[in-house]
């Protein structure tokens, strides 16, 4: 059987709806970004107006809605120095 933690789905539905499986950690959001931990390495989206939707972490499920701009994974491979970058554009 398939572990359910291990998989990742994105979908996104008319550039309005961003639904996301495979989420172990929600870091950070505002109405511009969200920092997603996955199963895959973090997990960028950009956009505007974005809020969050529905929220599982038991199933790793997690739905965003708003604009979407982008979608971007970072490995979990590439050295610490890309997530420090991101975190601090976050916190700016």
């Amino acid at each position: 059987m398939e572990n359910e933690q291990a998989r990742n789905l994105i979908v996104i539905r008319d550039r309005k709806t961003l639904d996301l499986e495979g989420i172990t950690k929600l870091d950070s959001f505002d109405s511009k970004e969200f920092l997603l931990d996955t199963t895959l390495g973090y997990l960028h989206v950009t956009g505007s107006d974005l809020e969050l939707g529905n929220m599982n972490m038991e199933k790793g499920i997690i739905t965003i809605k708003g604009t979407i701009d982008s979608v971007h994974f970072m490995n979990k491979g590439k050295s610490t120095s890309s997530k420090e970058n991101i975190f601090a554009k976050l916190f700016k």
